[in-house]
């Protein structure tokens, strides 16, 4: 084995296969280097710089207010996928961009459906832990729509507007018993309440995918998510 210091490093998966050495530290082979004194940089990857298509004013935001709250609690951000979402998110909010959609940026970070439930609310300021300055008093506001949006939509394609005020009842009351449905597709999760609503009440939903334009697979995981609920429906 050659000793690092000699050593002219060949990196396979992260080890040098002549001097064992591991990364933490990373040879950055773009830069000029001796043979035998290559140039390391320690510092680890940022997550935040592996994102893609993501304006550049959202990017210098984001990466502006991490520096300042790192300085003004004198701890680190943790450079994790959740710390980015929340980061990112609330950077394309103060930006301006109020129609972009969190569940891509979720998708590129690859978080669960709880992570986004956890980021959501650090992001809005209701978790025990603020994402904003409490002095500041400004939160940033959840884009993400909810599935009552569609709801008066959803009751007129399938001839239900006389139990609309029924079914939004029903809704509210699932969403406050479990607001994780939040972080799934609101159409589909009122699209699924509607279902079961009917299936209770023994209305013919026949066609019913097909005239909500949803996969009868989207539809059966969306129900499923409120299959154990049918005591909170209001008939």
């Amino acid at each position: 084995m050659e000793y690092i210091e000699v050593c002219d490093h060949q990196i396979e998966n992260d080890v040098c296969t002549k001097c064992g050495l591991m990364l933490n530290e990373k040879i950055d082979t773009k830069l000029d280097y001796t043979k035998n004194c290559p140039q390391v940089s320690a510092s680890k990857y940022n997550i935040i710089d592996t994102l893609e298509d993501i304006p550049m004013d959202v990017m210098s935001r984001a990466k502006s207010n991490i520096t300042n709250k790192e300085l003004r609690t004198g701890k680190k951000v943790r450079n994790d996928a959740k710390h980015t979402f929340v980061e990112v998110y609330a950077s394309y909010l103060e930006c301006g961009y109020n129609d972009f959609n969190p569940q891509r940026l979720a998708k590129k970070l690859k978080l669960s459906r709880k992570d986004i439930n956890w980021c959501l609310k650090m992001a809005s300021g209701t978790s025990l832990i603020s994402n904003f300055n409490d002095d500041e008093s400004s939160y940033a506001s959840i884009v993400i729509l909810s599935p009552l949006a569609y709801l008066d939509v959803k009751c007129e394609i399938n001839d239900l507007d006389k139990y609309s005020d029924k079914l939004r009842e029903t809704t509210e009351r699932i969403l406050e018993e479990r607001d994780i449905l939040y972080s799934s597709r609101p159409e589909y999760v009122m699209c699924a309440v509607i279902k079961r609503f009917c299936e209770i009440k023994k209305i013919n939903t026949k066609c019913f995918s097909k005239t909500n334009d949803i996969s009868d697979n989207a539809l059966k995981k969306c129900m499923l998510e409120i299959k154990d609920l049918d005591g909170l429906f209001t008939l």
